[in-house]
């Protein structure tokens, strides 16, 4: 498991900054990894020198026609369900075939790494237009639907035509903490919700919150499509947005079936189409046709604006000073279809990912009571009982960020990120050739890897605390969790989820007590898509101010 449980004790945050220099021992054991500075700057000069090593020399399970490698999901499962059987299989190839191995799938050759240092090496190396995930599961959607990609599946000059449009309000700190306000009033509704929907006092479950999931859904949609939207959907009022609701159903279809419809070739869903291929397709349909009319209807209400508005010319008129949509609508870089398939990425890619960290975050508060009284002390300190955060205070809270990193270490949205080398480039050795290839960094892996993370099963964000927040600049510290990724193509909604976030946790700090129920089941990561636990999380919610009284 992913956390220590100690008994509750009085601890202060300067036993906190004790922690600063746990990784020093780790840093000496791990000098033998290249350096940043010594990582080649040209990946054309690596891989034009002579290489005994090719990658049919690669270790990796034996490949089998059609299905290639996939039967190692299912070979030894013993009843594991396929979401926990992709971390184990992830964790076994890794112990018996080294830091880099490869393995086949249905259309993609996989080489699969955990060294920061080869890590490094792939994300200094990318070009201007990098190229990551292949799914041609998704691609065949798209051609049989006429859809176009968004943001988070283009490649080359249209990715990156929509990300300098997007980037403008997702990835620029100016940009970003406008939101800041909406998703404080947002936050106010959510925790007014969760004491509403909590079981009663006095109750077998008493201050729990039960579909602790469903409710971090809400609170989540409602954040991500008031920024696109500039208004309230109503997922947080007592009867919630039943299109809001169909919208989020229909994701959450997808992330149920997105995985098992990667082991079949599109060729064969061309000849016969499955079940499971049939509810993937269904819910992207349905998950389109939500978003048009979200799109139409707020396209009707910004006319409608415009016709009525006063023709002051005092009054700003700067696409800059537009809300999100309408910056979009505006940008004249955006196709109609452009639009759809943005507005469908933000929503499909920022809701489940931000609400499921969420999840994970207040797990480790339960689980881990002596650090969640370090994280009050900081929190109040800065903010006392009452006063909301921004991003100015938030800056002032070093251990609660700390806190969101460390829950992303052990369980990051995604157990693996890909990356499709532009040129050849040698990774420990092997010359691993441009094109079809792709090269997956594991992320599950390296977080829980005790050679990178001393103690690394255990919960520690002081692990996180650096004196006056220097940059790490060792190779094996700043690669070996990347849950975010980086470089051109590090996750766009980065900025947006890390404030959405710590808005909530320090709010949640400052109202309630977390405890885990002494008879609920320890939980475990589990991939649908993205990580997600395996059962439901179980937690109390219990108000600070009536327990102080």
């Amino acid at each position: 498991m992913a956390y220590v449980v100690r008994t509750k004790s009085k601890i202060s945050l300067a036993a906190a900054s004790a922690g600063r220099t746990v990784l020093s021992k780790k840093r000496q054991e791990l000098r033998s990894l290249p350096s940043l500075s010594n990582l080649s700057s040209s990946v054309n000069s690596d891989a034009a020198k002579e290489s005994s090593k090719t990658i049919s020399d690669l270790p990796g399970p034996i490949s089998l026609p059609i299905i290639g490698a996939a039967w190692t999901f299912f070979a030894g499962a013993k009843g594991q369900p396929l979401g926990k059987r992709i971390l184990a299989v992830q964790e076994e190839h890794a112990n018996k075939y080294g830091r880099i191995f490869r393995w086949q799938l249905p259309g993609v050759t996989i080489i699969s790494i955990s060294d920061p240092a080869d890590v490094a090496k792939v994300l200094r190396s990318e070009p201007k237009y990098p190229e990551r995930l292949q799914f041609p599961a998704l691609d065949y959607y798209r051609e049989k639907r006429q859809k176009t990609p968004g943001v988070f599946f283009l490649e080359g000059p249209e990715w990156y035509k929509h990300r300098s449009v997007l980037s403008k309000r997702m990835l620029r700190p100016k940009e970003v903490a406008d939101y800041a306000s909406g998703f404080n009033e947002i936050i106010t509704d959510f925790i007014h919700r969760l004491r509403t929907v909590r079981e009663p006092s006095g109750s077998e479950k008493e201050n729990e919150v039960c579909d602790l999931d469903k409710e971090l859904f809400k609170w989540s949609f409602e954040s991500v499509a008031e920024m696109l939207f500039d208004k309230r959907f109503g997922c947080l009022e007592p009867e919630v947005n039943k299109e809001a609701q169909t919208f989020i159903k229909a994701v959450g279809d997808i992330l149920d079936t997105i995985m098992g419809v990667g082991f079949l070739p599109t060729w064969f869903y061309k000849i016969y189409e499955t079940q499971q291929f049939k509810a993937f397709v269904s819910s992207f349909d349905m998950m389109y046709e939500y978003a048009e009319l979200f799109i139409e209807r707020r396209i009707n209400e910004l006319e409608e604006q415009k016709r009525n508005q006063s023709s002051d010319p005092s009054e700003p008129s700067e696409r800059d000073k537009a809300g999100f949509f309408e910056f979009l609508l505006s940008s004249g870089k955006l196709t109609k279809d452009d639009l759809l398939a943005t507005v469908i990425d933000v929503l499909f890619a920022g809701v489940d990912t931000t609400s499921n960290t969420m999840q994970w975050v207040l797990y480790m508060m339960a689980k881990n009571p002596d650090k969640q009284d370090i994280l009050r002390q900081e929190v109040l300190s800065v903010l006392g009982d009452t006063t909301l955060a921004t991003p100015t205070t938030l800056a002032q809270m070093p251990y609660l960020k700390a806190w969101v990193r460390e829950t992303l270490r052990l369980y990051p949205v995604l157990c693996a990120i890909p990356r499709r080398p532009a040129e050849d480039i040698v990774l420990s050795g092997y010359l691993i050739p441009a094109g079809k290839t792709q090269v997956e960094f594991l992320i599950h892996v390296m977080g829980r890897d005790e050679k990178l993370f001393e103690d690394a099963e255990a919960f520690r964000p002081e692990r996180w605390l650096r004196k006056k927040d220097a940059i790490p600049t060792d190779t094996a510290e700043a690669f070996s969790s990347i849950p975010f990724g980086f470089g051109t193509r590090m996750c766009l909604g980065r900025r947006i989820a890390e404030l959405e976030l710590h808005l909530l946790l320090a709010r949640i700090v400052q109202q309630f007590e977390i405890s885990y129920p002494p008879d609920a089941e320890n939980v475990e990561p589990y991939v649908r898509g993205v990580t997600i636990p395996d059962i439901a999380v179980r937690a109390k919610f219990e108000d600070r101010q009536q327990m102080k009284a």
